[in-house]
């Protein structure tokens, strides 16, 4: 019917290149797995299942497809494109896509014949210069671009519609007013400029001599403080889809193929065609990359399976993966060139013997803990440095406090006149310049003395105490305050409210999809899901 439909509203037909239709939900924001109301497995060949209506592995897949070239389009390279954060967007976005409409048809909504062809005539993915393609390209687009039959596309396009109509109620009681839309204004706009004196401890750290019976006493008070670390020696082999691309078999009809199927990789910088036999290699390394990440893929769909059942080296072997490196003893806190924090952080998550396996990127890495060096109190020969710094770090602070709180005192006596109080102390006066309250205070890393800054006056400058940020004292007060600019306002207003509006649409359809799904079942095919060891 709606191929009929479109035949009559056809008035000519064109042919041009078309890009590849993406239709994905525009509010999809996606929430982690964890979010699922899980209730049991899904039929084979099932991605989910949201209140017993199932979304088929095949919309899964082409959406996670469509998510890919999007970022690719976007500039992101293909190395950064983590596959779990696609598969879990791709997902996310086709549950929504299910929760909103069936709630739309809860409510009473749906999407008539009619304006289902009026949709698809108007999409610009289905226009020439602005005139809707014709029937038969729009029929060859959806089975051929996007590998889908007219009638199975159309279904999810109304799905996508009836979501559509869902969130324009939902979105129909919201508003901002012109004062809270001032309000906003002021928070970007109302700035202040403060004077301020610095001390740092660390001009009083020479003034102090830590004696021994000092040291002994701090010691004996702290002693359960001063612990060597634990250390923890590690196995471990580095594993990446560039391991597995020796294993792909490249034919000459492959290579033939991708050359058709790839035009625009293999072409000039003029933007002519290079002919198959100059690009032959290229084309194989191409292949041959993207079987070496397809059989990574499966390698890891078996990860968890295998290191809870098999050795590292058995691992290695099996898989012709290079020699098993041997790190440590290391802390938690090492710093390594060849294994990144995340992945030392989860060797100490692990008993003596036992293994487990972190993704980083687009590199696993297996770990096996072969020994384990306990922490043990030190020593008060080991700890006597550390504890002589402390106590030297205590005294310069204190010192620093007292004099800061002093010159305070001093400048509360000269009616609030810092300037005059750093004077009589020898030390300098600074400003910060400019600064709102969305933004740092500058030469001050302190949000305590920004949040404080916006209370101060002309009649009352300066600030009630003094305050500490990156081991450094500091006393401030009110030098200039500069007011939001009414007129400024008026410019701005547009774009403000159509800022605000769009971030309480964002929180609103939040909300509401956190409700839908907490009010459903939701079942997911956990087999999508990459292992995370």
């Amino acid at each position: 019917m709606i191929l009929d439909m479109l035949r009559k509203g056809q008035t000519w037909v064109t042919k041009g290149i078309l890009i590849v239709l993406a239709i994905t939900f525009a509010f999809g924001f996606g929430f982690s797995f964890s979010n699922f109301g899980f209730g049991g497995k899904v039929p084979e060949g099932t991605s989910a299942e949201v209140n017993g209506q199932k979304i088929s592995l095949l919309d899964f897949y082409r959406a996670r497809e469509r998510l890919r070239a999007q970022y690719r389009e976007s500039g992101v390279p293909e190395e950064a494109l983590n596959q779990n954060f696609i598969d879990m967007t791709a997902l996310n976005q086709l549950i929504d896509l299910q929760l909103l409409s069936q709630k739309a048809k809860e409510l009473g909504f749906m999407v008539t014949d009619e304006e289902l062809s009026e949709a698809i005539r108007s999409n610009s993915v289905f226009q020439v210069d602005g005139q809707f393609i014709g029937l038969n390209e729009y029929r060859a687009f959806v089975e051929q671009r996007l590998n889908q039959s007219v009638s199975d596309f159309e279904n999810m396009y109304r799905e996508e519609l009836l979501a559509q109509k869902v969130v324009k109620l939902m979105f129909e009681t919201l508003n901002v007013t012109d004062e809270e839309l001032f309000d906003i204004y002021k928070i970007r706009n109302e700035k202040v400029n403060l004077n301020f004196v610095t001390i740092s401890p660390e001009d009083f750290k020479d003034s102090y001599t830590i004696n021994e019976e000092e040291i002994k006493k701090y010691y004996e008070n702290n002693k359960s403080e001063f612990k060597t670390p634990e250390l923890r020696s590690v196995r471990y082999v580095i594993i990446s889809p560039d391991d597995f691309i020796n294993r792909v078999d490249v034919y000459q009809e492959e290579i033939k193929s991708y050359y058709e199927a790839h035009p625009d990789k293999f072409r000039s910088n003029e933007g002519e065609s290079r002919p198959l036999a100059e690009v032959k290699g290229e084309v194989e390394a191409d292949i041959k990359k993207e079987g070496g990440k397809a059989l990574f893929r499966e390698f890891l769909e078996n990860l968890k399976e295998s290191v809870d059942k098999k050795s590292i080296d058995e691992i290695t072997k099996e898989n012709g993966l290079g020699e098993v490196k041997v790190v440590g003893p290391i802390s938690v806190t090492a710093k390594l060139d060849d294994i990144p924090s995340k992945v030392v952080e989860k060797a100490f998550t692990i008993k003596q013997g036992e293994k487990n396996f972190a993704q980083v990127g687009e590199k696993i890495y297996i770990i096996q803990v072969s020994e384990v060096v306990p922490s043990r109190g030190k020593t008060l020969k080991e700890a006597e440095g550390e504890i002589s710094e402390r106590l030297q770090s205590m005294k310069a602070k204190e010192a620093a406090k007292a004099k800061a709180n002093d010159l305070l005192n001093k400048a509360k006596m000269n009616g609030g006149n810092l300037e005059e109080a750093a004077i009589s102390f020898g030390l300098k006066l600074q400003e910060t310049g400019y600064f709102s309250r969305l933004e740092r205070v500058p030469e001050i890393n302190s949000d305590e003395i920004k949040v404080d800054a916006f209370f101060l006056d002309k009649k009352n400058p300066l600030v009630s105490k003094v305050y500490e940020a990156d081991e450094k004292i500091y006393i401030v007060s009110l030098k200039e305050e500069q007011d939001a600019d009414p007129k400024g306002f008026e410019e701005e207003k547009g774009q403000l409210k159509e800022e605000e509006l769009s971030q309480r649409k964002r929180e609103l359809y939040i909300d509401w999809i956190q409700r839908l799904r907490q009010e459903s079942k939701i079942n997911i095919n956990d087999k999508l899901l990459l292992p995370q060891g």
